[in-house]
């Protein structure tokens, strides 16, 4: 895949650039996600850290949970994923 189409796994520079404001700026989130169950869960935290392993990205919450960007739906109203 080009970097102007990114997989499912992994987000574009600019959602890239918002989260990394949100992790230095240390801001709170409200972030939608689906669980592993299918649940669609939502949380208040802070975003600690955005990884990226093997072309796959994660968000590291505050409270030390990992989620898989695919699991994402929004962060603060606006969608990261499509989906």
């Amino acid at each position: 895949m080009s970097a102007a189409t990114p997989s499912p796994e992994t987000v574009s520079l600019p959602v890239r650039e918002m989260l990394v404001d949100y992790v230095q700026g240390r801001r709170l989130a409200e972030i939608i996600y689906q669980d592993t169950n299918g649940q669609v869960c939502l949380v208040h935290e802070h975003i600690r850290d955005v990884l990226s392993r093997a072309g796959h990205d994660f968000l590291v919450l505050g409270s030390g949970k990992v989620l898989g960007v695919e699991h994402v739906i929004m962060i603060d109203g606006q969608r990261l994923t499509k989906g």
